[in-house]
């Protein structure tokens, strides 16, 4: 069921809505990438951000935490740091390490490539940031577009920077004042954003993909094997139905409320 239709450009209101300077802990499950960098700008505007990323790729990894090896901080640059674990890893460095002051939110994205439908609600690194934060009673947005490119790490393949960058700041605008501890959304941009409507729904589709095992061999004609999927036909008045047939921009609100009595 669809709740909301607006116009994106609709809840402009910076010289009314009252910010307090928030800790805002930035990460994400691609490592560095341009999302991560338009994400970092967006947010320099809401609070004192600082950015603690997986040091390389952790896609698909969920909540998933570090329990039987060292993790190691890297400082990148000034307020931009790396550690040798996972997105929900990055969140509990942030609030339990005494490295950083505790974030009051946290911001998760932008993730190259959507995260729309139950799987990758339960099963993206993006996402399960924002399980932990919850988990931790901090609340939190994950952010996600729509893959425009072959290469995550050319800029080209993440649309146009600047309305990028503006739809993720009125995005957090938006979602500000409804934030809780136990509560946080999941925002997913199409290709253009610039005269996107706004859908927020919580249909989700409950499988995106067939799961495919490929069997193969090695040059030592050993035997391995590759896990894909191709993607399944997307569900009339899903979230994933608004973003890549309608190219909406979807909101998705998540609590812990749900498992709760």
């Amino acid at each position: 069921m669809i709740d909301t239709i607006q116009p994106a450009m609709q809840n402009e209101r910076s010289d009314k809505l009252r910010i307090r300077r928030n800790n805002i802990l930035i990460t994400n499950d691609d490592g560095e990438s341009p999302g991560l960098r338009m994400l970092i700008e967006a947010a320099s505007g809401f609070g004192n951000v600082y950015t603690i990323i997986p040091n390389k790729q952790r896609s698909a990894v969920s909540g998933a935490i570090t329990l039987h090896k060292p993790i190691r901080l890297h400082h990148l640059e000034p307020g931009f740091h790396a550690i040798n674990g996972t997105p929900s890893d990055c969140v509990l460095f942030a609030l339990h390490s005494g490295h950083f002051p505790k974030p009051d939110m946290v911001l998760s994205g932008v993730n190259w490539g959507d995260n729309t439908g139950l799987g990758s609600v339960f099963g993206s690194g993006t996402i399960g940031a924002c399980w932990q934060a919850v988990l931790e009673d901090t609340p939190a947005i994950a952010f996600s577009k729509v893959k425009e490119g072959q290469d995550m790490h050319d800029a080209g393949s993440w649309g146009d920077h600047e309305a990028v960058v503006k739809g993720i700041g009125q995005m957090i605008r938006s979602l500000l004042p409804r934030l809780s501890k136990d509560t946080f959304f999941n925002v997913n941009f199409p290709t253009e954003i610039k005269n996107a409507m706004v859908v927020e729904t919580n249909s989700l589709q409950k499988e995106r993909y067939f799961t495919e095992i490929t069997r193969r061999l090695d040059p030592n004609d050993s035997p391995y094997y590759w896990l894909s999927g191709k993607a399944k036909k997307i569900e009339k008045g899903t979230d994933a139905y608004e973003l890549l047939e309608n190219k909406h921009i979807t909101v998705s609100e998540l609590s812990l409320k749900f498992f709760s009595k």
